[in-house]
């Protein structure tokens, strides 16, 4: 939101300890200090340097760590990261093989558990609040969000303490779109007229290494030298792009969001980085979903970091803090409002602990008990108590204790906050979803319920979760446009499910813990995960813990 708007009461305050402002010359203060006022960055000062004005009575509160822009993630299926983390049975070569009526287990899996929480008046505000407080702890303070449905036929963005790239209410934060309607994605020309609206679009491109996941992209050649992408089309994954086809993106200002970990998981591979860089395109990172990725930003840095490793790729640490940050910003067109630590930007901060080693280093190796602190709009929403609670006087904390970080906190507190939420604990949601799951084969063989989308039901308006691709909803991920083979033309991209589908028979699930390092299962079924390169899987699970 807009600084001075309703929310959290905030005051000034100032932050000391190494800043890693990320500003367009990489500077680090190794002492230094960042004073925030009306949640905006009033100045960033060497520790030495006089107080800047109305700060003269404000004592820097020691973080005893390093400080950071908050971290931008650009993909995110946020509802699913409440399931586990998916044992890949075998190497898919695109995203029509694996997801969907052609795999009985994404289904289990997936589709039916999420239709059993996604409908449930009392279960979908749990895994609203469940998987942003997930994103916080993680360090993420950007995702993209969560879409409702009401009974009364509405489409809405949930609206919560963690920035939401497409409900930001703020003109310094354009918003960004992640669907688009069926029309516009089966449509060459009504597509590109789409991309030349004034926004960005975060769409599904290319998922997979195969020839089809390129077909993905070849299509949106129109015709010799015309092309249906614009800089507003921002490629997530592209995985089965060729380095032609990165110069093609480059050449028409195109960006992209990498998730290496949820590549390497479905097909052994990820995008071609290297030719992605060679040719100039922008970068973001995202988890992805929890089914089939990382956690949160923290985890798919180390999945980053290992993955340009693997390919032999000239990616430093700088580069990937960057994709995470200022980057990510740049994409969005935010980079005047967040993104690096500069006065006048928005206070998002993340804040780890030490200061020995190299800045950009740390933060990629960081684990979850090394965050400190966690700041969004200049209110601390997540760290150590002591910290949260000399920047949130007044506020009600709440113990966090299943992410393996002793002394942790977090500041759900938001009187402008989304009334779906309003009162629910973390704690409560927590309870909440691990019952449920456990009981999925109960709940999904309930007698049917009038349809959760239709009719008039009591209590007045209903909302639940819009889940994408469970089935059709006239809004698409990614574009699917014909592509002429052999005398006819096929649409690419994968196939949307049925209008109607049962849940089927369930088995039980455990939820998806909030971080990695509470979550020894996570680390377990990495190391068997088949498509990952050799040791990538126990390396990975080894930075993580």
């Amino acid at each position: 939101m807009p600084p001075g708007t309703d929310g959290p009461t905030t005051h000034r305050f100032a932050l000391r300890g190494r800043i890693v402002t990320l500003d367009d010359n990489d500077t680090v203060l190794d002492d230094g200090v960042v004073y925030v006022g009306d949640r905006v960055i009033d100045a960033v000062l060497p520790a030495e340097a006089p107080a800047p004005p109305g700060f003269e009575q404000v004592t820097p509160v020691v973080t005893g760590g390093t400080v950071y822009p908050g971290l931008i993630e650009l993909h995110n299926h946020l509802p699913y990261d409440v399931l586990p983390l998916w044992n890949v049975p075998k190497r898919y070569g695109n995203r029509s093989q694996w997801g969907g009526s052609r795999n009985p287990a994404y289904r289990t899996l997936v589709t039916g558990p999420m239709r059993v929480l996604g409908e449930d008046p009392e279960l979908m505000p749990a895994v609203v609040r469940y998987v942003e407080a997930k994103a916080l702890i993680n360090g993420t303070t950007t995702t993209q969000g969560i879409a409702l449905f009401s009974n009364a036929g509405a489409r809405r963005m949930y609206r919560g303490i963690v920035r939401n790239v497409e409900a930001t209410d703020d003109p310094d934060l354009p918003e960004a779109g992640s669907r688009i309607a069926d029309v516009e994605a089966e449509d060459a020309e009504k597509f590109l007229a789409r991309l030349k609206q004034p926004h960005r679009l975060l769409l599904h491109l290319a998922e997979g290494t195969d020839r089809a996941a390129r077909e993905h992209f070849l299509a949106l050649k129109i015709k010799a030298g015309r092309w249906a992408i614009t800089e507003n089309l921002v490629g997530i994954h592209c995985a089965g792009l060729a380095a032609e086809d990165f110069r093609v993106l480059a050449d028409h200002g195109a960006s992209m969001v990498w998730s290496p970990l949820s590549n390497l998981l479905l097909y052994g591979g990820t995008a071609d980085i290297a030719a992605a860089r060679r040719a100039g395109v922008l970068m973001g990172l995202g988890s992805d979903w929890s089914v089939s990725g990382s956690k949160g930003l923290l985890g798919e840095l180390k999945a980053a970091r290992l993955a340009a490793d693997v390919g032999e790729v000239d990616l430093t640490d700088r580069d990937l803090v960057a994709m995470a940050t200022r980057d990510a910003a740049r994409i969005l067109r935010w980079e005047r409002a967040v993104g690096s630590l500069r006065p006048g930007l928005r206070a998002d901060l993340l804040i780890t602990a030490g200061t020995a080693d190299d800045p950009y280093t740390a933060l990629v190796r960081a684990g979850d008990a090394d965050i400190r602190l966690v700041v969004i709009d200049g209110v601390a929403r997540y760290g150590l108590r002591d910290l949260v609670k000399a920047l949130a006087s007044g506020e009600e904390l709440e113990k966090v204790s299943a992410t393996g970080a002793g002394g942790r906190v977090v500041n759900l507190h938001d009187a402008a906050g989304d009334p779906l939420v309003a009162g629910l604990t973390l704690a409560d949601a927590t309870d909440r979803l691990t019952t449920a799951l456990a009981d999925l084969p109960a709940l999904a063989a309930r007698p049917p319920r009038p349809a959760p989308l239709t009719g008039a039901l009591a209590g007045g308006v209903r909302w639940q979760l819009a889940l994408d691709e469970l089935a059709p909803t006239g809004a698409e991920l990614r574009p699917r446009l014909g592509l002429s083979a052999a005398g006819r033309t096929h649409p690419t991209g994968p196939e949307p499910g049925p209008a109607t589908a049962a849940v089927g028979t369930l088995t039980p699930l455990t939820l998806d813990g909030l971080t990695a390092g509470a979550d020894s299962s996570f680390g377990a079924v990495l190391a068997q995960e088949i498509n990952l390169p050799a040791d990538y899987g126990a390396r990975l699970a080894q930075l993580l813990t």
